[in-house]
């Protein structure tokens, strides 16, 4: 009662079945604007055929150590913003999920007073409702050095830790893209779909790689702002360390890291300078003067 009374407790979702973070969660994790800055590069634009390809959860539930549904999917931010700027440079892109269904965003996380977001995402949600199915890419041997996918996107949000994690086509894109020397672009929880095995089960394909990501011990500490409506089952951080990947920051500061064609920002304050690093990266790629 207490909690509730001092906006700690988390709310139950309306006609659902979860939990959405407490007033006070929201307030500090939740951005009602954005921090995409519009730029037009110079002037430089994108012509050709390369796509990105954005990985997303088509799980809504995240189940907690007490039993408590957590109400997720990819973060609002963290989808939109990177996008943008890609879109701004002329890069087109494909939504992708395990099996084709639709992908789950986080309503809660939407930043209600920001236009430009709120405008992005509505002339580009019927990708998000008919996204490709990654069973049937790897099926059909989609994933080959003629893709015109120069790189993949891992959107943040506690979604990402459900499913993609542990599904071995997931396994099978991260490898692809690795190998065949393509770029990766992670931010806040995204890099939790990075862990998933191959169907082999090699070794993960960036171990020895260093990345910034949403750091473990606020995870842990959501739950005292009603962020979270009980502790989560395990942590991303602690599983990529253990898959041979250096998680650099143990803050959150809007940080961006590049190693090698691995590109991470650590949560939503990173998004914009994680889109334009990205454009970068991928301008000097195409030899884009």
């Amino acid at each position: 009662m207490i909690k509730k009374i001092l906006g700690l407790a988390p709310s139950k979702e309306i006609n659902g079945l979860g939990y959405i973070p407490s007033p006070i969660g929201r307030r500090f994790g939740v951005d009602k604007v954005s921090g995409f800055k519009a730029t037009d590069f110079g002037g430089k634009k994108y012509t050709g055929a390369k796509m990105v390809l954005v990985l997303c959860t088509e799980e809504r539930y995240f189940k907690m150590a007490n039993g408590k549904l957590f109400s997720t999917g990819n973060n609002v931010q963290e989808t939109m913003v990177p996008l943008m700027h890609l879109v701004n440079a002329g890069f087109d892109f494909d939504v992708v999920t395990p099996s084709g269904k639709a992908a789950v965003l986080e309503e809660w996380s939407v930043p209600i007073k920001d236009e430009a977001v709120l405008k992005f995402r509505s002339e580009n949600q019927s990708k998000f409702n008919q996204p490709l199915s990654l069973k049937k890419l790897v099926a059909e041997k989609e994933l080959n050095q003629e893709s015109d996918y120069i790189a993949l996107f891992l959107p943040g949000g506690h979604g990402s830790m459900v499913g993609l994690p542990h599904d071995e086509n997931v396994g099978e894109l991260i490898r692809w893209i690795e190998t065949s020397k393509r770029f990766m672009v992670a931010v806040c929880h995204g890099p939790a779909a990075m862990i998933a095995k191959d169907k082999q089960n090699k070794p993960n394909p960036y171990k020895g790689y260093k990345m910034v990501a949403f750091p473990d011990k606020f995870d842990k500490q959501s739950p005292s702002l009603g962020y979270l409506p009980g502790q989560l089952t395990w942590f991303q951080c602690e599983e990529l360390e253990k898959e041979g990947i250096q998680i650099i920051n143990e803050k959150i500061t809007g940080a961006t890291h590049i190693d090698r064609k691995l590109i991470s920002g650590d949560s939503p304050k990173a998004c914009d300078e994680l889109g334009k690093i990205t454009v970068d990266a991928l301008f000097k790629e195409l030899h884009i003067n």
